[in-house]
């Protein structure tokens, strides 16, 4: 009887490894997901300041009696521009180096988790091929002890 639960612990530990490991990949890539959508929503908010402040240093050019967006004034509009989207795109280049990391990890768990299972499979296997042993070597006890 010790033999069968070894065979079921063994099942069971591997199909344990396996479900838990899906479960894992899965909310590790829905985590990637996230983090893009919050790169993405940031870069939506850096883009927004940067217009703002960009239309701020026109109407403050302007409101100083300078022509707005010529000369000097307009390589300080172009500097806003280029930094503004320069922002963003650091934003959503971090972020999806943070998702690609973690749909890495998503993978890793989800061989772990088939190494998992394949273990617990082999070590059932195992199991089963030494009760037979067992079994086997019992048997000819029983048939050797009665020739004798």
């Amino acid at each position: 009887m010790a033999e069968v639960a070894a065979v079921a612990g063994n099942v069971i530990k591997g199909v344990g490894g396996f479900v838990a490991s899906r479960q894992q990949s899965k909310a590790l890539k829905r985590q990637a997901r996230e983090e893009e959508n919050a790169g993405a929503a940031q870069s939506l908010r850096i883009r927004d300041q940067a217009r703002k402040a960009i239309g701020q240093q026109l109407a403050a050019q302007s409101s100083n009696g300078f022509m707005g967006g010529t000369g000097s004034a307009l390589d300080a509009l172009t500097e806003s521009q280029v930094n503004g989207a320069l922002d963003a795109m650091t934003v959503i280049r971090d972020a999806g180096t943070k998702a690609q990391a973690l749909r890495y990890e998503a993978k890793m768990r989800r061989t772990e988790g088939n190494f998992a299972l394949a273990s617990g499979l082999v070590g059932a296997a195992s199991s089963v091929s030494g009760m037979k042993d067992d079994w086997a070597q019992a048997r000819q006890g029983q048939s050797s002890g009665a020739g004798a």
